[in-house]
């Protein structure tokens, strides 16, 4: 396995274990946060990158493994898996934060976006040169 390329998925994952671990109380106030469903929008956001650094990582691995030729539905599964967790973990173990299952879904919308936006990119060859996959 080509661990190096699944650094960036990692790291990421962990950014929004640090990210969901604020308080609620310590989160600043903006006038973002009036507009409705702003929340939303950032967790779609942060799941499209984790979508976008997995899918990268997997489609990396060696020619006949199978997590190269199920890339695009590891990296979903995953990201859904994951944002799952999260929400369980602030519900349940962070104070004043609660897990909503409407996160859940921009979450999830949020990872298959970036995966889809991937799945493009590649298939039309627009970054296929860049990222030399």
């Amino acid at each position: 396995m080509k661990f190096r390329y699944l650094l960036p998925f990692i790291a990421w994952a962990i950014v929004i274990l640090f990210i969901i671990a604020i308080p609620g109380s310590s989160i600043p106030e903006s006038p973002l946060f009036l507009i409705p469903h702003f929340d939303k929008i950032i967790h779609a956001g942060i799941f499209f990158l984790l979508g976008v650094f997995a899918v990268f990582g997997f489609t990396k691995q060696g020619d006949k493994t199978i997590i190269k030729r199920n890339a695009y539905t590891f990296g979903v599964f995953f990201c859904v898996i994951y944002g799952i967790l999260t929400e369980v973990i602030q519900h349940f173990y962070i104070s004043e934060r609660s897990g909503e299952f409407a996160d859940v879904i921009a979450n999830t919308a949020g990872a298959v976006a970036g995966v889809s936006v991937f799945y493009y990119l590649i298939k039309t060859n627009k970054i296929r040169k860049i990222l030399s996959i």
